[in-house]
């Protein structure tokens, strides 16, 4: 099974509009597989490299964010192969957040940087406990994934402050906690509730600028750090439609782990995470 645990879509009529947004705010230069960002892009390009679900790690800003969130559950109850998350802002009500959890939401997603707020800010304070409470999963944008300096809010440090607060509650640190090798073996070690997603820092193509590309570069440097953090905490996540699925996958499976291994980081861990919850 493949389960890509990190991608976003847009609705049809604004998806081009955004995209291009996002790529001159991070100085990409577009590359052919970068993605449409639309719902029948995202799932035809599921068809072609096998992936069998998706997670829709959408977000937006507090203005915006429940619509977005009720859109991007209407859009996984129409295609069952997407696993849709939710995003919230400081002051919430908590109700808000159990309802769209019982139409299906399988998680939080936050991009501290760009929604800009901290994450531990007091007004986030009930949503933890909620999460807590009921092992709900977290996503954390994390660190810089370009020479786009926004502000703090997704510095390492500031996050796992929180991830330590509620050791309950499963944390996924995206783009492998901003890809300082170092930084993440102590987070890893630090913060047992921590998994870490794969997107742009050791795969993704060359369309972003990638902070410690050097480490990440080596194949042998992935295998050795992925066994070292354990493969039981690290997720396929392509970041599409900003990242390509398709090489990614590709990369994962010529990696010189066991097919174990690989299930576990191609699907098996965000199925854990998603899917297999009571």
């Amino acid at each position: 099974m493949i389960i890509d645990g990190h991608a976003h879509v847009y609705n049809e009529k604004n998806a081009e509009k955004i995209v291009s947004a996002f790529t001159e705010l991070h100085r990409m230069e577009p590359t052919a597989s970068l993605g449409q960002g639309t719902v029948a892009d995202l799932v035809g390009k599921m068809k072609e490299n096998g992936t069998d679900y998706t997670v829709l790690a959408n977000f937006g800003p507090s203005r915006s964010v429940e619509k977005i969130n009720e859109w991007t559950l209407s859009v996984a109850e129409e295609y069952p192969q997407l696993i849709p998350l939710v995003s919230v802002f400081p002051g919430i009500a908590v109700d808000k957040v159990a309802g769209w959890v019982q139409k299906g939401a399988k998680g939080i997603k936050m991009h501290n940087g760009i929604q800009g707020f901290a994450a531990d800010d007091p007004g986030l304070e009930p949503v933890y406990r909620f999460c807590e409470e009921n092992r709900i999963p977290i996503t954390f944008h994390c660190g810089e994934t370009s020479r786009v300096h926004l502000n703090e809010y997704t510095e390492t440090e500031r996050l796992t402050e929180v991830v330590k607060q509620y050791p309950g509650i499963p944390f996924v640190m995206t783009h492998l906690a901003a890809g300082d090798p170092e930084t993440v073996f102590r987070v890893a070690e630090e913060c047992p509730n921590v998994i870490f997603d794969t997107s742009i820092t050791m795969t993704g193509e060359r369309c972003i600028y990638r902070i410690h590309d050097d480490f990440w570069e080596s194949d042998e440097n992935v295998v050795d750090a992925f066994r070292r953090i354990g493969c039981r905490r690290i997720s396929f996540g392509s970041d599409y439609p900003f990242g390509n699925p398709s090489g990614d996958i590709r990369r994962i499976r010529r990696l010189g782990l066991s097919d174990s291994e690989k299930e576990l980081i191609l699907g098996g861990n965000s199925y854990r995470l998603y899917m297999a919850q009571p």
